[in-house]
């Protein structure tokens, strides 16, 4: 199970660099990906769920326009200090951002749900729990971040040894997703990064008929995984 005094610990220590990090045009192109396959609408009101120094709010922002709504929770408050600094030095008025667990966060009804990289809370099934009773029925939910490459061997090593800093365990590494999946209607996985990143998408509070069951991946084409950012699938 995830260790929150860890975390905190760790995250103490990262804060500052966070961003300097998850820089990379491999991750940044997961994380617009995740943002597409949210297909926000204008005004929507969205939950980036361990939002971090903010790093998706500007994507957010543009998404949803003036009359969105934005809410960010984490458990660490320096990763917090970035992310409203962010949010000042952006002038967004329609953002709030919540210093908790999200096991215990006081959620707002929200359209669409965001987990981005955060496979701690993935791996918490009472914070799974507390963002799905807080989405809308039918609300978009989307969970994007690393996981283990299908094949193992030294790649998966150098893969653990980058996500150490980030993540207290590696519980479900295979498919970070499946405790939030189970719970999912109109389940879609995509591989990235050669297989070592995912982007799962689904429909909350409705009856998960027709979703994949746990362990069974929905597989995406060439040419879905070749298309560029931006641009939805029709």
């Amino acid at each position: 199970m995830p260790d929150r005094a860890q975390a905190l610990r760790q995250y103490r220590r990262r804060a500052a660099g966070y961003d300097r990090g998850f820089s990379s045009r491999a991750v940044a192109r997961v994380r617009r990906r995740a943002l597409e396959r949210l297909e926000l609408t204008r005004g929507a009101v969205v939950l980036d769920v361990a939002c971090g120094t903010g790093v998706n709010f500007a994507g957010i922002q543009r998404a949803v326009g003036p009359g969105g709504r934005l809410v960010g929770v984490d458990l660490s408050p320096e990763m917090l200090e970035v992310a409203r600094a962010r949010v000042e030095t952006s002038g967004w008025r329609d953002v709030e951002l919540l210093q908790s667990a999200v096991e215990e966060a006081d959620l707002p009804a929200a359209d669409a749900a965001l987990f981005s990289y955060t496979h701690d809370v993935l791996r918490s099934p009472k914070a799974v729990q507390r963002v799905l009773d807080a989405v809308r029925p039918g609300a978009r939910v989307v969970a994007a971040g690393l996981k283990a490459m299908p094949w193992g061997g030294p790649v998966n090593t150098v893969l653990r040894r980058i996500a150490r800093s980030y993540v207290t365990t590696f519980d479900g590494f295979d498919e970070p997703w499946d405790r939030l999946t189970a719970r999912l209607s109109d389940v879609r996985v995509e591989a990235m990064m050669l297989g070592s990143a995912y982007v799962v998408s689904g429909h909350a509070g409705v009856d998960p008929v027709d979703a994949d069951p746990p362990g069974v991946k929905a597989t995406s084409t060439a040419s879905e995984a070749a298309r560029p950012p931006g641009i939805r699938p029709s």
